[in-house]
């Protein structure tokens, strides 16, 4: 096939937009429905509180995560409750469509750095593409309620708008990069897992091949862009908890704020870290072979951060050495726009490292990995012969890494359930308006939502988050809530209830758990199948 500049066929010539969102629809209704852990802990109940206004009433109900922005949910919760509550595969489309735009945005950033080097995009950059995209946290979070594809497609927008100010092809660059700082800050804002990315990508637009005074102007507008969206994202919510607990951040970094609702902990997940200075320094590496509980809960294997890591290391020995070969500036590795992925990335994975350690959320540093094998390939395979013979060869090289990588990758797997009649078939029994329910059974809070008369009724957390606030006011609210109670009293329980019934009984002795009943969920057992699990128990007061 002829890919020349003047063929009318060429890659950068087809409507990947709608091919991209096709393919993200598709691949999520592949995957089927999300039931994940984080989905029924808090990703729908957090939407209910917040439209219901339920602040005042509730207590911990999804454990720490009840205190998490909740504007990313809300999309999921009116349209699987709503519109879409009787069609759960269109659902499955809308949702896949964010990993849509993360393909084209990817393809994009390819198809720009093309430009930037002379050249037409060929077959090698779509394989990158796929390389990048086809990781396994973006794959196995596609469609899900994570909305951590959603971050990475507006930090990686943010790349995109940067590139043209490391090539010198922008005619309004302080617009363009306060757009970037809008794009960015809007991610980190939405949920904090994306704050990693601001620094990063703030830091390499000090990089820019241009003057200090120009440079610093820039820095300052990414700033300005940043601050007012996240402002404008999360501003309103953590006002919301500095009122709430004195927090802005609750119950984040509260040995910092000092909230009196729980001791001055972190409450930063601190298990995925690396646990030796071998891990600090080749982390990527121990994700060869398939494990679990080291950066992810489920077992997964991805060679794509290794071989990235690999690759900025070869990019920088080719930088160093870039005098001696024979190539124009536009064409090398030195060229500024390699320079910005090559700062961006490492500084997003440095921050990344020491902060959570936690792979599902380095999306927007997986989908390039396959740009940065592809950048690492054209600094190897140089050939000082025709153009077309040298592409073909990139393109050859990076068709055997794809086989090579999807042959030693292992996804994750979240939690999904097949497809029923409709998104949730959640019977929870009817339970008085003006009752108080206990949630124990962790992740039960989705259950919230889909009480009869749930509105009118309080619901408290059993959970380990309340465990550690012992002594502290969350505590002492709690238990003066639960000895004052006049109403009727719930319970809701798993088969496991050891832990929760001993909570329970530390934070009020004198109860007891009564005649109990299932509640049938889609989302705990698939369509038609009763749950043995979850249960709802009346409880009383007096002896056992």
């Amino acid at each position: 096939m002829n890919l020349s500049p003047t063929s009318k066929w060429s890659l950068d010539k087809q409507p990947w937009l709608g091919i991209c969102l096709t393919v993200g629809a598709l691949l999520s209704i592949k995957l089927k429905q999300d039931a994940s852990w984080d989905l029924k802990n808090y990703h729908l109940y957090n939407a209910w509180a917040l439209l219901n206004d339920r602040y005042a009433r509730d207590l911990v109900p999804a454990s720490m995560q009840s205190y998490f922005n909740p504007l990313l949910d809300l999309p999921y919760y009116l349209l699987s409750t709503g519109p879409l509550e009787q069609w759960p595969r269109l659902l499955a489309a809308v949702q896949g469509l964010w990993f849509g735009a993360l393909c084209y945005v990817v393809l994009r950033i390819a198809f720009r750095l093309a430009e930037y080097q002379g050249r037409k995009p060929h077959w090698g950059d779509l394989i990158a593409v796929l390389i990048g995209v086809s990781g396994t946290m973006a794959v196995s979070q596609t469609g899900g309620t994570s909305n951590e594809i959603a971050l990475a497609f507006f930090v990686l927008l943010g790349l995109y708008l940067l590139m043209p100010l490391f090539h010198g092809a922008v005619q309004r660059p302080l617009l363009a990069v306060w757009l970037a700082g809008l794009s960015c800050g809007l991610a980190a804002g939405l949920k904090p897992t994306a704050i990693v990315y601001l620094p990063a990508l703030g830091l390499a637009v000090l990089l820019a091949p241009a003057t200090m005074g120009r440079r610093l102007k820039w820095g300052a507008a990414f700033t300005v862009g940043a601050a007012l969206a996240f402002l404008l994202s999360y501003g309103w919510w953590g006002w919301h908890l500095y009122r709430l607990s004195g927090n802005p951040v609750f119950p984040l970094f509260n040995q910092i704020f000092r909230s009196d609702l729980i001791p001055p902990m972190s409450t930063v997940d601190a298990r995925f870290l690396p646990r030796d200075a071998m891990q600090w320094v080749f982390y990527p590496f121990y994700w060869l072979h398939k494990r679990a509980s080291l950066v992810t809960e489920p077992p997964f294997a991805d060679p794509r951060y290794a071989l990235t890591m690999l690759s900025l290391a070869l990019i920088a020995v080719f930088a160093l050495l870039g005098s001696r070969r024979k190539l124009s500036a536009a064409r090398t590795v030195t060229h500024p726009v390699i320079r910005l992925f090559g700062v961006f990335l490492s500084l997003s994975y440095l921050f990344w490292l020491v902060l959570f350690s936690i792979l599902r959320y380095a999306v927007a540093i997986e989908a390039l990995t396959g740009i940065v094998m592809l950048m690492a390939v054209q600094a190897w395979i140089f050939i000082p012969r025709d153009d077309q013979t040298q592409q073909k060869i990139i393109g050859l090289s990076m068709g055997v890494l794809l086989v090579l990588i999807a042959a030693t990758t292992h996804y994750p797997g979240w939690g999904r359930i097949r497809f029923g009649k409709q998104v949730f078939a959640i019977t929870t029994n009817d339970v008085p308006p003006g009752s108080l329910v206990l949630l124990g059974g962790i992740p039960s809070a989705y259950l919230i939502p889909f009480f009869p008369h749930s509105q009118q009724i309080d619901f408290i957390g059993l959970n380990w988050f309340v465990q550690v606030s012992d002594r502290h006011r969350l505590w002492n609210t709690i238990q003066q809530r639960l000895e004052q109670r006049k109403g009727p009293l719930y319970i809701v329980l798993r088969q496991d209830d050891k832990d929760d019934l001993d909570l329970l009984h530390s934070l009020t002795p004198d109860l007891s758990i009564g005649d109990c009943r299932p509640i049938l969920s889609n989302l705990d057992h698939e369509p038609g199948v009763d749950s043995g699990d979850l249960r709802l128990c009346l409880a009383h007061r007096g002896g056992k």
